[in-house]
């Protein structure tokens, strides 16, 4: 219970196969879960060859350059997936970033309808004491 950056930070590695991170499809968004210092606790507690799962559906906010300069700077790969809506039984669309290990051995179905991140927006990597959701506003002017 509680914050899950918090908990996570004074439990033992946890080798989960599985990690996600679904917390920014509102409006403001929980920014210390961007950071690069959460990113490193997530993949502590990931098994070497785990996936961090990362939910970056917003109206406002470009997510994207934000989990991939983490990634780069972890060394890990990332891939785009994006759901589609199923309004009958009241589900979304959605986009999600994977990110995981080069070796991990990581190649689901679900790769051929994937894509490599190709932000066009270049970004300083956020940290705990650092962050500009400026940077990622959709539509800048």
């Amino acid at each position: 219970m509680g914050d899950a950056r918090l908990t996570m930070e004074r439990e033992a590695p946890e080798n989960f196969d599985l990690l996600v991170v679904d917390a920014f499809s509102s409006d403001a968004i929980p920014v210390h879960l961007l950071t690069s210092e959460a990113m490193a606790l997530f993949f502590r507690h990931l098994r070497p060859d785990g996936v961090l799962a990362v939910h970056i559906s917003n109206r406002y906010l470009d997510l994207q350059p934000v989990v991939e300069s983490e990634a780069v700077a972890l060394g890990k790969l990332t891939r785009t997936i994006d759901t589609e809506d199923d309004l009958p039984v009241d589900v979304f669309a959605a986009t999600w970033v994977l990110v995981f290990a080069p070796d991990s051995g990581f190649n689901p179905p679900e790769f051929f309808e994937s894509a490599d991140i190709k932000s066009r927006r270049k970004i300083r990597m956020w940290t705990d004491n650092y962050s500009n959701l400026f940077q990622i506003l959709k539509g800048r002017w």
